[in-house]
């Protein structure tokens, strides 16, 4: 009886730690610096400060973070577009990302997972002022999905 007890507490545990599914957001950005009489861009993958918030919700999934260079962030399984509100460097923007989802069933102790497939992503304010989609699959396997590149 006990082992069956130990056996049932390990897949639960298993399920809790594989359950996370997370679209990665990785950063490409350009300053223009003037220095005397020359001007030139400066090409980095940090953002001084971030926070973010999903929109239409009251959690932030990251407050006042100093150096990103990678946002983690949850998509909606229950329609196909995520809105966030990012606060870059105390510059306000709101990336969306589009994306088709697909329910997994794994098995009646740990039941379903959601998994995503990215078809796009933007910024709506102009600080995001290009985007490409790395690899479109979002599963329970951390890898980049979206580096956007933005201006400060």
């Amino acid at each position: 009886m006990i082992l069956v007890l130990l056996a049932a507490c390990s897949v639960d545990e298993e399920c809790r730690q594989t359950e996370s599914v997370r679209c990665v957001v990785v950063f490409s950005c350009d300053s223009v610096v003037s220095n005397e009489d020359t001007v030139y861009t400066v090409n980095f993958n940090t953002v001084d400060s971030v926070t973010v918030q999903g929109v239409g919700s009251d959690s932030v999934l990251y407050n006042n973070q100093k150096n990103v260079s990678r946002l983690s962030l949850p998509l909606r399984s229950d329609t196909t577009e995520t809105r966030y509100q990012l606060t870059l460097n105390s510059h306000p923007e709101t990336l969306v990302i589009q994306h088709t989802n697909d329910e997994y069933f794994v098995s009646l102790a740990c039941g379903c997972f959601v998994f995503h497939a990215v078809d796009t992503a933007f910024g709506t304010n102009g600080m995001i002022v290009n985007s490409e989609v790395i690899n479109t699959a979002v599963q329970n396997v951390e890898q980049d999905n979206i580096k956007i590149y933005i201006s400060l």
